[in-house]
């Protein structure tokens, strides 16, 4: 960009023109508007929207199953002090009872907005984040055995027991969830199992049965049982539950 302070191109012997300030351009209109490219010109962009709902249910599940997960293991230590590898393990409970405590912001939270919580779209969102944080943990704790082994923790036993905690908590707010039974393992353990052979490097044909499969077994744990819960300050209809 340039600036003649000349009123005629013939050079200095041309009558000056009083210069008059530009008016002032914010950067971005700077950026996009400039004739010349300039290198600090951040492109145009379209941001992503998610609703705070989705925020809410996902952030409520993380806080409460770490809860479960970091307090079930703070017990167990409690009780077998040998397995205790570092010294910081003595003062975990008060990080998991931060945890609990955001958990409980977040129900706070989702209960001032009780459309969120009542009818069949929130129920069908219920499902849905339940079983994926369900699934992820299951998954990710199965491929890493050693960590809860040298903790003096069996890891199965040890998911088992957070998702049965964590799902009887969530049934005090969520419109629905999941029926913890037979089946329901059942099908969780055959995704661990799908999953090593696709962490393996299964190929070929033999790995489209074994995606075909994961997404069976997935959508099987989706339109699998589930029970009615919630919270009785949201829906007055279930306060004879409590």
């Amino acid at each position: 960009m340039s600036l003649s302070v000349f009123g005629k191109k013939g050079g200095s012997g041309g009558a000056r023109e009083k210069h008059k300030p530009t008016p002032a351009r914010s950067t971005f209109y700077f950026h996009t508007h400039a004739r010349a490219p300039c290198p600090l010109a951040i492109p145009p962009s379209t941001p992503s929207f998610f609703k705070p709902k989705y925020i809410m249910y996902a952030t409520y599940l993380s806080e409460k199953i770490g809860y479960w997960r970091y307090i079930s293991i703070y017990r167990h230590l409690q009780r077998n002090p040998d397995n205790q590898l570092y010294p910081i393990f003595e003062y975990f409970e008060n990080w998991c009872q931060d945890e609990n405590r955001h958990g409980d912001f977040l129900a706070a939270v989702l209960k001032a907005k009780p459309e969120w919580l009542a009818g069949p779209v929130a129920a069908f969102w219920s499902r849905f984040f339940t079983l994926s944080v369900y699934v992820t943990m299951y998954l990710n704790d199965h491929q890493r055995t050693s960590f809860y082994e040298s903790l003096g923790l069996n890891t199965t036993q040890f998911n088992r027991h957070v998702i049965i905690e964590t799902n009887n908590t969530t049934a005090r707010l969520f419109p629905e969830v999941p029926i913890i039974d037979a089946a329901f393992w059942e099908r969780m353990d055959t995704l661990v199992a799908l999953n090593a052979r696709l962490v393996g490097g299964v190929g070929g044909l033999s790995k489209v049965g074994v995606l075909a499969g994961f997404a069976s077994n997935l959508v099987g744990l989706f339109l699998g049982k589930f029970a009615k819960a919630g919270s009785a300050d949201v829906e007055p209809a279930l306060a004879a539950q409590y």
